[in-house]
């Protein structure tokens, strides 16, 4: 199981921590499996769904970055492989 907390989520996002609290206040955005005194932790897998379904697009540009010519699965894929150890 590979869990995130807000900061994690940012950077899959390529948004502020404080974005990550407004998305997550939505409520097609996955709930979290706990609520700690540091924050919020969400499943990795939930967060890349969403991401899938609802962000995603041709482009994409994670904070940084170039667009991607990649398609939109793999790109989900590469954005997981960021977070290597979380959870762990």
């Amino acid at each position: 199981m590979r869990l995130a907390g807000a900061h994690e989520v940012r950077d899959l996002l390529g948004v502020s921590r404080q974005r990550v609290y407004q998305l997550a206040a939505r409520p097609d955005f996955p709930k979290p499996v706990a609520v700690l005194a540091q924050g919020k932790i969400w499943l990795i897998g939930d967060i890349e769904e969403w991401i899938a379904k609802y962000r995603l697009r041709v482009g994409y540009r994670p904070r940084g970055g170039r667009p991607s010519s990649k398609p939109i699965e793999e790109q989900v894929r590469d954005l997981g492989a960021d977070l290597v150890g979380v959870g762990t």
